[in-house]
């Protein structure tokens, strides 16, 4: 039987533990969320939070920039382009 979703649901939060306590991460209505416990002693303060989760800002090791020269430790194998041009040549 295909899965059915309730029409009254909004979405669904996952509880995690981190370093700094317990928080939740989920969607609500498509959107990425996440919840942290309010600290607050007042009554009618709300126990949860809920912000829109900011997406991770990736790190990636592009090499090097454009503006830096480019020498042949920084392309793979550049090492083997003056034997395969010299072994081309005996070839031909």
């Amino acid at each position: 039987m295909a899965y059915e979703k309730n029409p009254d649901e909004l979405g669904a939060l996952w509880l995690k533990q981190g370093s700094k306590g317990a928080y939740m991460t989920g969607t609500i209505n498509g959107m990425n969320v996440f919840c942290t416990p309010t600290k607050s002693e007042n009554p009618k303060a709300p126990a949860w939070r809920v912000m829109k989760s900011k997406p991770k800002e990736e790190t990636v090791n592009a090499g090097p920039s454009l503006n830096e020269p480019v020498n042949d430790r920084d392309i793979p194998f550049a090492w083997l382009m003056p034997m395969l041009a010299a072994m081309g040549a005996l070839l031909a």
